[in-house]
């Protein structure tokens, strides 16, 4: 197979893969980045050098592969699709600092790291219908590298930065800022991709900020996926519905609630995460002198 040998180009793009016969997977959610203005964007955002281990999520084609395996010690990737792991692999195969996971990132990241050192960064212009999953993933599981670089949908980027009080404000918002301190590094317009989405794009940049270590995330997430159970229902009514209620009695939760100054006749978009981390650690308590 005939490499791709320019980026840029929508038109050489188009030429690629009608000659290989690649058929666009809107199931994927496959567009590819061709704004050389928004790739370097990102590279300088991740900074790679040399030594560390980079993983990157849904590669497609390699637009940003042919950089990352150039300065990273040792690059990961992990591609869905069948066509564009046979590229890769051509492409790419023969360079030792070059491994390629196939399937999707979901279902295969947690079984790779079992047996594979945890990467320094990851990187991913990530498929609008499987982002917020692939995200929640490593949070949930703990697995947090030095720096996240994320291409998302603008609105998936605003419900990451949201704060307490605001439209966008989430059960996601929460996770993610359970584990990690968000950057909004700016938009991409749909002209940087082709073929171009109908949406606008963000670059989010993610770091951990190590608060709340001792709090569980399991629990933590079960807290605010009740807070959230009905955004227009009193924290009451939602928590007496949600999961915490088949783990503890109503007194207990209550008693959480007033420990971290939760008032039961808000709503959960005005809880911060940091008055939620309180709450889980006080249940946390509840459970222990339980045991």
């Amino acid at each position: 197979m005939k490499l791709l040998q320019n980026y840029d180009s929508v038109n050489e793009l188009k030429r690629f893969l009608n000659e290989n016969n690649f058929a666009m997977s809107r199931r994927f959610g496959q567009n590819f980045l061709v704004s050389p203005g928004g790739r370097k964007k990102i590279l300088s955002l991740l900074n790679p050098v040399e030594h560390e281990q980079i993983w990157e999520i849904g590669p497609g084609l390699g637009a940003l592969t042919h950089e990352l395996v150039k300065r990273s010690g040792m690059l990961t990737v992990f591609e869905i699709d069948h066509g564009f792991i046979r590229y890769l692999n051509e492409a790419f195969g023969n360079n030792p600092c070059f491994t390629l996971v196939g399937g999707d990132a979901v279902k295969t990241w947690e079984s790779w790291s079992v047996e594979h050192q945890k990467p320094d960064k990851i990187v991913g212009n990530l498929p609008y219908n499987s982002a917020s999953a692939i995200i929640s993933s490593f949070i949930e599981h703990e697995f947090i590298p030095d720096a996240m670089v994320y291409t998302v949908q603008k609105e998936m980027g605003e419900r990451m930065t949201a704060q307490p009080g605001s439209r966008n404000y989430s059960s996601f918002s929460m996770l993610c800022q359970f584990r990690c301190d968000i950057q909004d590094a700016g938009d991409l317009k749909p002209g940087a991709f082709y073929p171009s989405p109908d949406v606008v794009s963000k670059i989010v940049v993610m770091k951990p900020h190590r608060k709340y270590q001792d709090i569980d995330v399991t629990l933590y997430t079960s807290f605010t996926h009740d807070l959230f159970l009905s955004r227009r229902k009193k924290i009451r009514n939602n928590i007496k519905r949600g999961k915490l209620s088949r783990i503890f009695l109503p007194e207990q939760v209550s008693a959480a609630l007033e420990y971290a100054g939760i008032v039961e006749d808000d709503r959960g978009e005005t809880i911060d995460p940091a008055r939620a981390a309180a709450a889980v650690s006080y249940l946390q308590k509840t459970l222990s002198n339980k045991g």
